[in-house]
């Protein structure tokens, strides 16, 4: 059992909000001027209207290069499905534009008992699910009762610490923790509703494919491959919100596709923009970006055990046959030019990975790594793989071949697979790319999905911490969370990555309630992370979003991947 704690302090986290567009509009018109009386002579002087009043109406048209799966927030495992759910989900608390976090269907933040054990939300008042059922306490029981279950794909940290919720009225949650947590403002950043279905038949929910929430919009259609439309929640909170009758996200064969129609106005956003991608966006007329730092990489994961599928939860007892090699994973960092990626490929807008803390109150700067291919030569010398007559090495009649896996329709990781591929065999390492649609390449171990089976050499994606990292550092890198057939395939450790000294300080930094303290404990991770190079961190993300100037209003939490948030306040210039 992990140690957790109440986090007895509000951490502010200061977001780099970078746009090109400033489309800070107002929610509502102010009150129109009235002119001066007139003569008789004189036609009477037109109200001013304020051009940038929301107006009411239209359809906005969301393009984007991947696929939801499915949409219970309990399953999902790709950050396609974490952005279309935040059009209908939402949570008791969020992180806003400023980094902040700011109650959503609490009345107030959380209130914390003395010993830190007790955690109180008031709930609003006259709150509606899309279907019409009312939110109350019992919906976020069963939220609990979701997370806590063997099915769910859900980062148990902190939920697993509470000992008892408790439900005094039906606007009144009462969590009672067997130890303090600290970062307990991250709970319950989402709420399934209590009538979705019965908890151990999760998997086959028709929730999962029509879900309904109290957010803004509830899915109407969905055509797979094509688009998914969403229309108004008719019990919305906010009167007269949502100002868009419908939004539609349409699935585009690639990014690239997406440029072309944002640039003829047949879309009106393109969602997950590279930072490779704002040149292009220059060229065209009318169109804008906004973009914050996530505190996310870009990076390679590199797996510990058999590539077979067997998914052994110690890598020890079935070891990867060339990356268990310390040495050999040393030299795949000392062969990747890291700048050379950000400048050539990405413009220079970005900064190399150096760390799986970049940004945000915990960030932990760590020594860039050293591109030098010599090195890496002479480790892998060292390791016993000699040059073969191609170049590429061998040992014991293996061949130093991996291959690398991505999401398919991505042309920024397209050509950073193809420079790798370069970099790696100039050291004598070959590497195959092998790309797949992001539906397969998320999927879950009940799908023979590769990550969680381990069926692969290297990954490469983008993730990493939100505001408070305990949660994604629990999930990605202490030995609890490898996904075996055993755990139902829970966690996000696919490196299958073990170190004893980083499980205590992801499980002391949970219970720890000094801010230095659990930053200290973070730094300590993050530095036994680079040494053992369970990941490669190639570049630092930012979350962009690309926009006709005609869409209005479009925010971007520096903590979500989604694109939704504050879509009620969305609206359409004519």
């Amino acid at each position: 059992m992990r140690n957790r704690n109440a986090f007895l302090f509000l951490m502010l986290l200061i977001a780099f909000l970078l746009s090109a567009c400033g489309s800070s509009t107002p929610t509502s018109a102010p009150p129109a001027s009235t002119a001066p009386q007139s003569s008789s002579t004189e036609p009477p002087a037109q109200a001013s209207v304020d051009p940038n009043a929301p107006i009411s109406g239209g359809t906005l048209i969301f393009g984007t290069p991947q696929e939801p799966a499915i949409l219970n927030t309990l399953l999902t495992s790709s950050s396609i499905e974490d952005a279309v759910t935040s059009l209908f989900v939402e949570g008791l608390v969020q992180v806003n534009s400023n980094g902040e976090y700011e109650a959503v269907l609490a009345e107030e933040l959380p209130t914390v008992s003395e010993d830190g054990l007790v955690i109180t939300w008031k709930l609003r008042k006259g709150i509606k699910f899309s279907n019409g059922a009312e939110f109350t306490c019992e919906d976020v029981r069963f939220t609990l009762e979701g997370v806590m279950s063997d099915l769910s794909q859900v980062s148990t940290s902190g939920y697993r610490d509470i000992e008892m919720l408790e439900c005094p009225d039906p606007y009144t949650v009462v969590a009672t923790f067997s130890e303090v947590y600290a970062p307990y403002m991250r709970l319950f950043a989402y709420i399934v509703p209590r009538d979705a279905g019965t908890v151990d038949e999760m998997e086959t929910w028709a929730y999962n494919q029509k879900p309904w929430g109290t957010g803004p919009f509830v899915l109407e259609e969905w055509t797979p491959g094509d688009h998914l439309t969403f229309v108004r929640n008719p019990y919305y909170r906010e009167e007269g919100k949502p100002y868009l009758d419908k939004v539609i996200i349409r699935i585009l064969p690639s990014r690239e596709v997406g440029i072309q129609l944002l640039g003829t106005g047949e879309i009106h956003a393109l969602w997950d923009v590279t930072e490779a991608d704002l040149p292009a966006l220059a060229n065209l007329q009318k169109v804008k970006y906004a973009a914050t730092v996530t505190g996310e990489n870009e990076l390679l994961v590199l797996n510990f055990g058999i590539n077979d599928g067997s998914a052994p939860a110690d890598p020890s007892a079935a070891p990867h046959p060339i990356l268990s090699d310390l040495r050999v994973r040393q030299a795949i960092q000392y062969a990747i030019d890291k700048q050379q990626i950000a400048d050539t490929l990405l413009y220079q807008n970005v900064k190399p990975g150096t760390t799986v803390l970049p940004a945000g109150p915990f960030a932990c700067p760590q020594p860039a790594s050293e591109f030098n291919p010599e090195k890496a030569k002479a480790l892998l010398e060292e390791a016993g793989w000699k040059v073969g007559a191609d170049g590429i090495r061998e040992k014991d009649g293996l061949r130093l071949s991996l291959k690398i896996n991505s999401t398919s329709g991505n042309l920024l990781r397209e050509q950073t697979e193809q420079v790798l591929a370069e970099m790696l065999k100039a050291v004598g390492i070959e590497l195959t790319i092998e790309n797949l649609p992001s539906d397969v390449f998320f999927a879950g171990g009940e799908s023979d999905g590769l990550r969680d089976m381990g069926k692969f050499d290297i990954l490469m994606y983008t993730t990493g911490p939100g505001l408070d990292p305990d949660s994604h550092l629990y999930s990605n890198y202490t030995s609890y969370r490898i996904p075996t057939l055993e755990n139902d395939w829970s966690g996000a450790n696919f490196s299958r990555y073990i170190n004893q000294d980083v499980d205590q300080w992801i499980d002391e930094a949970a219970v720890t309630t000094d801010f230095a303290t659990r930053k200290e404990l973070y730094c300590k991770v993050a530095a036994q992370i680079n040494k053992d190079i369970p990941r490669i961190y190639l570049y630092e993300r930012l979350s962009i979003t690309a926009h006709r100037e005609e869409f209005r209003n479009l925010r971007i939490s520096p903590s979500f991947v989604d694109f939704a948030w504050g879509a009620q306040d969305w609206w359409l210039s004519k």
